[in-house]
């Protein structure tokens, strides 16, 4: 009898398990893909205008955790800028990320090795600034096929050969709540991502706050654009060498899914105010959303 794996626990297997792509010995990951943070400083500014903000609100030290650092680029930057205008001992720089802090990272930024999602857990509430920059698209999650009698059934993983397969109907009660709400698996042969994980990851991290800003910007897509169907094919891809590939689960690749960014921020119950919106009005910048949430 074959041992099956839901997509999502193979998912995982290449982010924290055997499999890990991130924690790989052949190589630095973060070679394979770059994020806006290195190609560019819109990101920069942004945050830097939300951290400048929460220190002229807040009394003290004020934190800025970046969760998925990566090599720390856009740390790195902010701390260049916030020594510039006078506010960098006002600033308590984090980084988190799977992998060791990097050798060449700035010295007035900290860094935690650790996986991002277990933060909540172990951090004490902090006053300042939560970043998640191209994080939650790599949150594993499961992935849905509609059958042609119309039910949706998760996606399987062979342990030994990876190979996928429609496996059984979704049967977990919040996973179809979610799926009702926010996803509509209504099409046959539709394929689509359950995002809940991504809820979680988001709530535990905004509880943290106890008083300051939360912002995600990830690749993304709100309900009114996946019920009309343009995202039907589902968003689970591959990278490897700056290129997207086939998004196979033995490792090989870098894995990521779309995240369904109203429903993450329909999770933080705590915001006091919530603004979504696109990041540019650019073709290549349609899908790409950012989520700025307050706490207080």
């Amino acid at each position: 009898m074959r041992d099956e794996l839901s997509f999502q626990s193979a998912w995982e297997q290449t982010v924290t398990g055997d499999r890990s792509f991130y924690r790989s010995s052949a190589g630095d990951p973060y070679l394979h893909f770059t994020t806006d943070v290195v190609q560019g400083q819109e990101v920069t500014d942004r945050v830097e205008a939300l951290v400048v903000d929460v220190v002229r609100k807040a009394p003290g030290i004020v934190t800025v955790l970046d969760v998925g650092s990566g090599r720390g680029a856009l740390l790195s930057s902010l701390a260049v800028r916030l020594e510039a205008s006078g506010l960098l001992d006002r600033a308590h720089l984090i980084g988190v990320d799977l992998r060791d802090r990097p050798a060449d990272l700035d010295s007035s930024v900290d860094w935690i090795t650790a996986d991002a999602r277990a933060l909540a857990s172990e951090m004490p509430s902090l006053t300042g600034v939560i970043v998640a920059h191209e994080f939650l698209d790599d949150i594993p999650c499961d992935c849905v096929e509609v059958d042609p009698d119309g039910a949706a059934r998760i996606v399987t993983v062979d342990a030994v050969s990876r190979q996928s397969s429609l496996g059984p109907p979704v049967s977990d009660p919040a996973d179809l709540a979610w799926l009702a709400r926010w996803w509509p698996a209504r099409r046959p042969f539709m394929r689509l991502e359950i995002g809940r994980p991504r809820d979680d990851t988001w709530s535990g991290l905004t509880s943290m706050l106890s008083f300051g800003t939360a912002i995600a910007i990830d690749y993304g897509h709100l309900r009114v654009e996946r019920a009309s169907g343009f995202w039907d094919g589902g968003t689970v891809t591959g990278y490897l060498d700056g290129r997207t590939v086939s998004p196979a689960t033995d490792g090989t690749c870098n894995i990521t899914a779309h995240v369904a960014m109203d429903a993450v921020a329909a999770a933080a119950a705590r915001a006091r105010t919530t603004e979504l919106t696109r990041w540019s009005a650019a073709p290549r910048g349609a899908d790409f959303l950012s989520l700025v949430q307050t706490f207080a």
